[in-house]
């Protein structure tokens, strides 16, 4: 019997947690990488990001690995924006275009497991946690970004899905459907997210349109590896999209998860170039992102138990505050401020929100 059945509740695979799917599933992983990797091997974890998959580390003698363990693609608790196919495919293209993503060594799509080289331990985020060299490191990831600009072109992005038809700018919505109730402690009334909407499109109507390019979807330290020569290796490109480019370098910027200090946010810019229009839509993409996530981590709180993803909610706020300030965003300033969005709250017990969430939230 395969192990996807085996770990369903009453043979129902929407009720399938990822932990409790990865913790039944020893033997499928031992098998795929028995079946890759010669001589006596260990697995041991790496880390989870916040979908549904996980990294471990595979050892075999002198070699190493990693394995990426994901929840497959077929089925419905896999996560949006992280299948498997679409992280080999994209994989795949960018080593053609000479960016340092790991090299598959094998893939079983159907039980959910890729091995990959392993680029080491060292993210971008743990050389500069450790006191690296902050305009070095920004900038071999910036670097990263000139690259895939430079290097991918319309042609090669034909067959992409769309930022404006992604689940990602869809998830914009998420401060309406999940953080606005959770600060007023009261159900969102029926028009309060159209409302909102318009202010987007409002923004959008006084602006010539985006460049568009490759958006990778996660770019942020954590995602980065610093390699032995001091540049930049990519990983976790999810469901990458063609959009507006200054996506990637906001979130790089401005993530949730470490301030950058002003001058090398200000060199970072300059780095990577680019005209009024990239810089207004650089606020746009960057102010989308934090009314997403913003949301986001209301949202696996509530539903997820992630209580611990709280702990970025000031520093989100304080990036709202900040870019609502930019005239380009007035429309959505002055529909903050009619509808009184507190972004300095700090009260959000899980259990005290979720009477107040609609059903239909996103």
């Amino acid at each position: 019997m395969s192990g996807l059945r085996r770990c369903a509740r009453n043979d129902d695979l929407n009720s399938i947690d990822p932990k409790e799917f990865f913790a039944g599933r020893e033997k499928e992983r031992g098998d795929f990488v028995r079946a890759h990797v010669k001589g006596d091997f260990t697995i041991a974890p790496v880390g989870q990001d916040w979908a549904s998959r996980r990294y471990l580390r595979v050892h075999s003698g002198d070699r190493s690995f990693v394995l990426l363990e994901s929840v497959p693609d077929h089925l419905p608790t896999a996560t949006m924006g992280h299948k498997l196919s679409a992280f080999i495919r994209i994989n795949n293209m960018l080593h053609g275009k000479g960016i340092h993503v790991p090299e598959i060594y094998a893939a079983d799509e159907r039980e959910g497991y890729v091995l990959l080289e392993d680029m080491g331990d060292i993210t971008i985020n743990a050389a500069l946690e450790k006191g690296g060299n902050d305009y070095q490191l920004y900038s071999a990831a910036t670097d990263v970004l000139i690259q895939l600009r430079d290097t991918i072109s319309k042609d090669d992005l034909c067959d992409f899905p769309k930022y404006k038809d992604s689940y990602i700018r869809k998830g914009r919505q998420r401060i309406v459907d999940w953080y606005v109730p959770a600060t007023r402690k009261a159900i969102n009334s029926d028009d309060l997210l159209a409302g909102y909407l318009k202010a987007w499109d409002d923004v959008a109507a006084a602006l010539p349109p985006p460049p568009i390019g490759f958006i990778h979807g996660d770019f942020h330290p954590g995602n980065l590896m610093l390699l032995p020569d001091g540049t930049c290796g990519v990983l976790d490109f999810q469901d990458a999209m063609a959009g507006p480019v200054p996506y990637d370098l906001a979130n790089l910027l401005e993530n949730i998860r470490r301030d950058v200090p002003r001058d090398i946010y200000d060199a970072m810019m300059a780095r990577y170039g680019g005209d009024d229009s990239f810089k207004a839509w650089f606020r746009v993409m960057a102010t989308q992102f934090h009314c997403r996530i913003i949301g986001q981590v209301i949202r696996l709180a509530v539903l997820s138990g992630k209580d611990e993803l709280l702990a970025y909610m000031p520093r989100i706020q304080k990036y709202l505050r900040n870019g609502l300030k930019d005239p380009v965003l007035k429309p959505l300033a002055d529909w903050m401020a009619a509808e009184k969005v507190d972004l300095h709250a700090t009260d959000f017990n899980a259990d005290a929100i979720r009477p107040f969430i609609r059903p239909d939230a996103f």
